[in-house]
């Protein structure tokens, strides 16, 4: 078990033990944008480029109206020397938040942009097919598949894709 999965672990056991599961959830996806928007944050953490109370300064701008169990984590990651796997952490604890929300994350392509219903009929059939409750759309407009979509999802794709069907033409009049 790596240490993001370990912390993770810890971390959602204890949230939903709490009842505190969609809050945490909310409050870690922020705290990873931080991260993810200051590239060198979790070095500088770990680093001996700045000084201790450099470090605790920036720490208590990240802890400043942080929940307990969140302050708790930050502190306890910095603690161990562990801020450069911060964002694996929180990675980590959203594969287990959709796991058990039975969220999950699909990457759409089509050949045009969706508009809103498209995408809202899209989710409902596809959460449908998975037996999701949420579909996380990452859509990706790519004309020279010329019509219809391709769908990555739960590690499986389907490709209703005009290019592809016409290959399958191809190759059955080849035959």
């Amino acid at each position: 078990m790596t240490i993001a999965n370990r912390y993770a672990k810890a971390l959602f056991e204890l949230v939903v033990e709490q009842d505190q599961l969609d809050s945490t959830f909310e409050e870690l996806k922020q705290l990873r944008d931080v991260f993810q928007t200051n590239d060198n944050l979790a070095y500088l953490l770990t680093s001996v480029e700045l000084s201790l109370q450099e470090k605790q300064s920036i720490l208590k701008i990240l802890t400043d109206g942080a929940t307990p169990v969140v302050k708790n984590l930050i502190m306890m990651v910095f603690d161990y020397g562990r801020m450069d796997d911060m964002v694996a952490i929180i990675d980590e604890f959203e594969r287990r938040y959709d796991s058990k929300k039975k969220r999950v994350h699909a990457d759409v392509v089509t050949a045009v942009k969706l508009d809103a219903t498209q995408k809202d009929q899209l989710s409902q059939t596809l959460a449908k097919k998975i037996d999701a409750n949420e579909i996380m759309l990452s859509e990706q407009v790519d004309p020279s598949i010329l019509g219809g979509v391709i769908i990555h999802a739960n590690n499986e794709t389907w490709d209703g894709s005009l290019s592809s069907k016409i290959e399958q033409i191809r190759r059955l009049l080849v035959k």
